[in-house]
Protein backbone atom coordinates (compact mmCIF):
# COMPACT_ATOMS: atom_id res chain seq x y z
CA UNK A 1 0.00 0.00 0.00
CA UNK A 2 1.49 3.20 -0.74
CA UNK A 3 1.91 5.88 2.02
CA UNK A 4 -0.61 8.22 1.28
CA UNK A 5 -3.14 5.50 1.23
CA UNK A 6 -2.37 4.34 4.96
CA UNK A 7 -2.45 8.26 5.60
CA UNK A 8 -5.65 8.59 4.39
CA UNK A 9 -6.76 5.66 6.37
CA UNK A 10 -5.18 6.28 9.87
CA UNK A 11 -6.81 10.12 9.25
CA UNK A 12 -10.31 7.78 8.82
CA UNK A 13 -9.75 5.93 11.39
CA UNK A 14 -9.32 8.50 13.87
CA UNK A 15 -11.95 10.75 12.59
CA UNK A 16 -14.15 7.78 13.11
CA UNK A 17 -12.68 7.08 16.57
CA UNK A 18 -12.94 11.15 17.16
CA UNK A 19 -17.22 10.37 16.07
CA UNK A 20 -17.52 7.46 18.56
CA UNK A 21 -16.10 9.90 21.23
CA UNK A 22 -18.80 12.85 20.48
CA UNK A 23 -21.31 10.25 20.41
CA UNK A 24 -20.02 8.87 23.72
CA UNK A 25 -20.17 11.63 25.27
CA UNK A 26 -23.55 13.37 23.44
CA UNK A 27 -24.68 10.19 25.01
CA UNK A 28 -23.47 10.88 28.81
CA UNK A 29 -24.18 14.53 28.63
CA UNK A 30 -27.64 13.36 27.78
CA UNK A 31 -28.22 10.94 30.86
CA UNK A 32 -26.06 13.10 33.33
CA UNK A 33 -29.21 15.89 32.49
CA UNK A 34 -31.41 13.47 32.85
CA UNK A 35 -29.84 12.42 36.20
CA UNK A 36 -29.67 15.74 37.67
CA UNK A 37 -33.43 16.77 36.21
CA UNK A 38 -34.46 13.53 38.21
CA UNK A 39 -32.66 14.76 41.27
CA UNK A 40 -34.30 18.18 41.08
CA UNK A 41 -37.40 17.35 40.59
CA UNK A 42 -37.08 14.61 43.24
CA UNK A 43 -35.46 17.80 45.55
CA UNK A 44 -38.68 19.89 45.10
CA UNK A 45 -41.36 16.63 45.80
CA UNK A 46 -39.06 16.22 49.26
CA UNK A 47 -39.33 20.41 50.24
CA UNK A 48 -43.24 19.98 49.44
CA UNK A 49 -43.55 17.09 51.38
CA UNK A 50 -41.44 18.11 54.29
CA UNK A 51 -43.47 21.33 53.97
CA UNK A 52 -47.22 20.12 54.23
CA UNK A 53 -45.82 17.45 57.53
CA UNK A 54 -44.76 20.28 59.49
CA UNK A 55 -47.77 21.89 58.52
CA UNK A 56 -49.88 18.28 59.44
CA UNK A 57 -47.42 18.60 62.58
CA UNK A 58 -48.73 21.55 63.91
CA UNK A 59 -52.69 21.08 62.98
CA UNK A 60 -51.91 17.97 65.37
CA UNK A 61 -50.18 19.21 68.24
CA UNK A 62 -52.45 22.39 68.54
CA UNK A 63 -55.19 19.58 68.54
CA UNK A 64 -53.26 17.32 71.15
CA UNK A 65 -53.06 20.77 73.64
CA UNK A 66 -56.86 21.52 72.74
CA UNK A 67 -57.61 18.46 74.13
CA UNK A 68 -55.40 18.20 76.94
CA UNK A 69 -56.92 22.06 77.97
CA UNK A 70 -60.06 20.21 77.68
CA UNK A 71 -59.36 16.63 79.60
CA UNK A 72 -58.30 18.76 82.54
CA UNK A 73 -61.56 21.09 82.42
CA UNK A 74 -63.59 17.91 82.58
CA UNK A 75 -61.06 16.27 85.15
CA UNK A 76 -61.83 19.52 87.15
CA UNK A 77 -65.66 19.42 86.79
CA UNK A 78 -65.79 15.57 87.82
CA UNK A 79 -63.77 16.95 91.10
CA UNK A 80 -66.32 19.64 91.63
CA UNK A 81 -69.38 17.81 90.74
CA UNK A 82 -68.13 14.85 93.39
CA UNK A 83 -68.34 17.47 95.81
CA UNK A 84 -70.70 17.21 98.60
CA UNK A 85 -72.11 20.17 98.06
CA UNK A 86 -72.51 19.52 94.49
CA UNK A 87 -74.51 16.39 94.80
CA UNK A 88 -76.80 18.02 97.30
CA UNK A 89 -77.54 20.77 95.04
CA UNK A 90 -78.00 18.23 92.38
CA UNK A 91 -80.55 16.30 95.02
CA UNK A 92 -82.21 19.36 96.06
CA UNK A 93 -82.91 20.76 92.33
CA UNK A 94 -83.39 18.16 90.27
CA UNK A 95 -84.31 15.18 92.69
CA UNK A 96 -86.90 16.98 94.61
CA UNK A 97 -85.05 16.07 97.87
CA UNK A 98 -85.25 18.04 101.22
CA UNK A 99 -82.19 17.96 103.76
CA UNK A 100 -82.95 17.11 107.42
CA UNK A 101 -85.35 18.96 109.09
CA UNK A 102 -86.79 20.48 106.10
CA UNK A 103 -89.91 20.28 104.47
CA UNK A 104 -90.21 20.47 100.43
CA UNK A 105 -92.70 22.65 99.06
CA UNK A 106 -93.28 22.38 95.19
CA UNK A 107 -96.18 25.01 93.70
CA UNK A 108 -97.38 24.13 90.26
CA UNK A 109 -98.79 27.02 87.82
CA UNK A 110 -102.03 25.78 86.33
CA UNK A 111 -101.18 26.13 82.43
CA UNK A 112 -104.37 28.36 81.91
CA UNK A 113 -102.32 30.61 84.19
CA UNK A 114 -99.31 30.73 81.98
CA UNK A 115 -101.19 30.73 78.50
CA UNK A 116 -103.38 33.71 80.03
CA UNK A 117 -100.39 35.85 81.30
CA UNK A 118 -98.58 35.14 77.50
CA UNK A 119 -102.13 36.65 76.00
CA UNK A 120 -101.72 39.67 78.14
CA UNK A 121 -98.05 40.34 77.14
CA UNK A 122 -99.20 39.79 73.50
CA UNK A 123 -101.69 42.56 74.18
CA UNK A 124 -99.68 44.52 75.80
CA UNK A 125 -97.51 44.92 72.89
CA UNK A 126 -100.00 45.44 70.54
Amino acid sequence: MPEYQRKDNNIQSINKQQEKKKIHYSLLTFVLIICILELAVSAVNNINKNINFAAKIRGLEEKRNEELDKNKQLKSEIENFNSETTLESIARNNLKMAGENEILLIINKPKADLSSAENTKEKKKK
